[in-house]
């Protein structure tokens, strides 16, 4: 037997000692649960969808014809729970869309529909089911396997991260929601989920599903604070922004709520209809798409002016926003991801408030 080279060794052994290094340590217990133990579970509070995770994408279509594998015994995914070391309750990591297509149907919150093989309970809600088949679907199981609180504690990141790579893609957002938990997250969907903000954002369907105007707001709170002076913002930027300022006191929360909606309402108020959107000169219009870069640089732009002065002068102001657009430097600098066309824009526009407003 020929004898194995030195180098090799050291390299296996190398890539062994790896390997035990970063092998995460992972408890878990498989579980099945009936959908009706799951429906009381969450209604005592002990199964817990919390609010950072995706938003509901899920189809009436789409639900209904999980219902229809549970009816009849089509096999489903696994859940993936982790247990709160504090409080024991279960955090959903995935299974999101299954569960809440499952409580809400049992709840009796909407009808079957689009249904291809059991036709015949189109239009059907719980309640409308014979009895046999009720009791069937409440017997239903799922299994879930449960990370336990004894496990280190980034693995919930690691697993929610790694599950969420196939099926309907999940955006840097979505796990960043979903692996950073906090008060400083929940203030970031509080402030995205606002009428006006929607509505200035010109958010739609495929705006939302992507949490791109959660990220949004988040954005602006990196920027205003200069986390991005000297490098670009990226994802990992962010997620790491976000991870620092979950734990703020609920004070500083209180005041970044404030300073949020103080710039929109500055915004909104000065800029009007023309807010976060390119100005087309050779049209004489401003464009009805949303425009990021706008966005971030007048959010910045008008936090160092007084309401007031910015109402008193806001159709000059408007105006002057407009010539911007004519610029070139100004022009170019909505085309880039710098710190340095960051700066551009948000000096541009202050120093054109401030030769109205002075």
């Amino acid at each position: 037997m020929q004898d194995r080279n030195p180098a090799e060794t050291h390299a296996q052994e190398d890539v062994q000692a790896d390997w035990e290094a970063l092998k995460a340590d992972i408890r878990t217990i498989a579980m099945d649960f009936s959908l009706e133990s799951l429906a009381g579970i969450y209604e005592q509070g002990e199964l817990v969808i919390p609010p950072f995770a995706r938003r509901m994408v899920w189809s009436l279509s789409q639900r209904s014809q999980f219902i229809e594998s549970l009816l009849l015994n089509i096999p489903i995914p696994s859940l993936f729970f982790a247990e709160n070391p504090e409080t024991f309750q279960y955090s959903v990591l995935d299974g999101t869309q299954r569960l809440d297509a499952s409580i809400s149907y049992l709840k009796g919150e909407y009808a079957l529909a689009g249904l291809e093989t059991l036709t015949s309970a189109n239009t059907l809600k719980f309640a409308d089911l014979p009895l046999r088949m009720q009791w069937h679907l409440r017997r239903s199981t799922m299994r879930a396997v449960i990370i336990s609180s004894n496990s280190i504690s980034d693995v919930t990141s690691t697993v929610f991260s790694r599950l969420n790579t196939g099926g309907t893609l999940l955006s840097s957002q979505d796990l960043r929601n979903a692996t950073q938990q906090g008060p400083f997250n929940s203030l970031t969907i509080e402030l995205s989920s606002m009428l006006e903000f929607q509505q200035a954002v010109n958010a739609g369907p495929a705006f939302t599903r992507g949490q791109r105007d959660v990220e949004l707001v988040l954005r602006y709170f990196a920027l205003s604070e200069g986390f991005a002076q000297e490098s670009p913002l990226t994802q990992q930027a962010l997620t790491e922004f976000l991870h620092t300022k979950n734990d703020s006191s609920q004070v500083e929360i209180e005041r970044y709520r404030a300073s949020f909606l103080s710039s929109l309402h500055k915004c909104l108020n000065t800029f009007g209809p023309e807010s976060f959107r390119r100005w087309r000169p050779e049209l004489g219009k401003a464009e009805s798409r949303f425009s990021a870069p706008v966005y971030e640089a007048q959010m910045v732009a008008v936090e160092r002016f007084p309401s007031k002065q910015l109402i008193k002068h806001a159709h000059k102001i408007r105006v002057g926003m407009r010539k911007l657009f004519e610029s070139d430097e100004f022009s170019r600098s909505l085309k880039l991801n710098t710190p340095r066309s960051f700066e551009v824009r948000v000096e541009n526009i202050a120093a054109m408030i401030e030769s109205i407003a002075r």
